[in-house]
């Protein structure tokens, strides 16, 4: 009989360290498991014109949503649970006699299950969209293009509290255009909100 209870009193020793370990453990992650997220943004592009002419800097905004597949049971991130797929679009007016209008779709992935130094949380990413941007010639006439892009960047959220925090990212565009291929820059920074 008394091994009886030394074993029931071990059994539940054991639980309770077990109970207090895993809230522990998904604290350590430092990563909330929400399944989606929203997140509007500013933009900066800086657009390869072609020839001798200089880039056109233009700025714009724009909003992009991401689902992700992490549950509360997965505590350590996988590679496949941190991963997050969604559509985005971003817009610019007129700046530089240049206007753009870019949709499409995207993948993130975050690169380590848990945050860096419990605030960075960086990522890379790969895009696929449409670009279309018209273009003002110095002849006068209005120039539009509807190229294929695919856009790999690379970034970092840093969360606040409660889902909401701050996403930047650096993406390099890659724009298909008539047979040849143009490198542009784009730098994007916003609020991002998950639930």
């Amino acid at each position: 009989m008394p091994s009886l209870r030394r074993l029931a009193a071990t059994a539940a020793g054991v639980a309770s360290l077990a109970a207090v370990a895993a809230p522990a453990h998904a604290q350590d992650t430092g990563v909330q498991p929400y399944r989606f997220t929203v997140e509007g943004y500013l933009a900066n592009y800086w657009l390869d014109r072609g020839g001798d002419l200089d880039r056109a800097s233009v700025g714009g905004y724009g909003a992009r949503v991401m689902f992700n597949r992490s549950t509360p049971a997965s505590v350590a991130r996988t590679f496949f649970n941190r991963s997050s797929v969604g559509a985005y679009a971003t817009f610019t007016s007129e700046q530089d006699r240049v206007s753009t209008q870019n949709l499409g779709v995207q993948l993130d992935v975050p690169l380590f299950p848990t945050l860096i130094g419990g605030r960075l949380d960086p990522f890379v990413s790969l895009g696929a969209g449409l670009l279309r941007s018209k273009a003002e010639l110095q002849s006068g006439d209005d120039r539009t293009t509807t190229d294929f892009t695919i856009i790999p960047a690379a970034g970092t959220k840093i969360p606040f509290l409660g889902g909401v925090g701050f996403r930047g990212d650096l993406r390099l565009p890659i724009v298909f255009s008539d047979g040849n291929t143009q490198l542009n820059f784009l730098a994007e920074g916003g609020i991002y909100i998950s639930f």
